[in-house]
C-alpha cells in the first residue's frame, strides 16, 4: 500500500516540506522552464519540484519530448559545455531534470534543445549531501536553478529563504539515511 503523500509537495506525509517554502514564492525576472525526465518524478530526492513552489516564475513539465514551441526568443539552456558567459536578454531558462543520462537522453529526444544558447555555471561546490556527485561541480536542480538565477539577475541574498527549504531537505534526507527511515 502506497505511503500518503502531501499533494504539493509530493513527499510523504512524515517528511513534507511545505511549511519551510517561502511564502509568498520569491519573485524574479527570469521564468525557469524545467523539463523533467518522467523516470525522476517521484524521486525522494528530487528538488524540481521544490524549486517550482519556491519561485514565482518557475514551472515543471514531464515528459520525454517537448515542444519545439517552448524555445520562444529570450530562452537559453542551462547545461554544461560551450558558453559559460550568459548571453544577453535571458528571459527564459530551461533546466533539464534527471540523472545526467536521463538529461542526455532529453537532449538527444529534443533536438531544438541543441539549437538555443547555452549557459553553464562556473565550477562550485555542491549543498546536496544526499546524492554523490560523479564529478566536481555537478549540482541539483534547485541548486542549479537558484545560482543561475543570482547570476543573470544578481542579489543571491534573495534566495536565502529557499536554500534554507534546501538545507531543511538536505537535512532531513540525512537524518532518515543515518536512521535507516525510508
Amino acid at each position: 500500500m502506497p505511503r500518503a503523500s502531501c499533494p504539493r509537495c509530493e513527499r510523504p506525509l512524515p517528511t513534507c516540506l511545505c511549511a519551510t517554502l517561502p511564502v509568498p514564492p520569491l519573485a524574479h525576472r527570469t521564468e525557469l522552464l524545467i523539463l523533467q525526465h518522467p523516470a525522476e518524478a517521484g524521486h525522494a530526492k528530487n528538488t524540481a519540484l521544490l524549486l517550482t513552489l519556491g519561485l514565482q516564475s518557475a514551472r515543471l513539465l514531464r515528459g520525454e519530448v517537448f515542444d519545439a514551441g517552448l524555445a520562444a526568443p529570450g530562452t537559453t539552456l542551462l547545461y554544461p559545455g560551450e558558453g559559460t558567459a550568459a548571453p544577453a536578454d535571458v528571459k527564459r531558462l530551461v533546466l533539464l531534470d534527471g540523472s545526467w543520462r536521463q538529461s542526455r537522453r532529453l537532449l538527444s529526444a529534443n533536438p531544438w534543445l541543441a539549437t538555443l544558447p547555452r549557459l553553464s555555471l562556473p565550477e562550485q561546490p555542491g549543498r546536496y549531501a544526499i546524492r554523490r556527485a560523479h564529478r566536481p561541480g555537478q549540482l541539483s536542480t534547485l541548486e542549479a536553478g537558484l545560482h543561475a538565477l543570482a547570476l543573470l539577475e544578481g542579489g543571491p541574498e534573495r534566495f536565502a529563504p529557499l536554500w534554507a527549504t534546501f538545507e531543511a531537505f538536505v537535512k532531513a534526507g540525512l537524518y532518515r539515511r543515518e536512521t535507516g527511515m525510508t
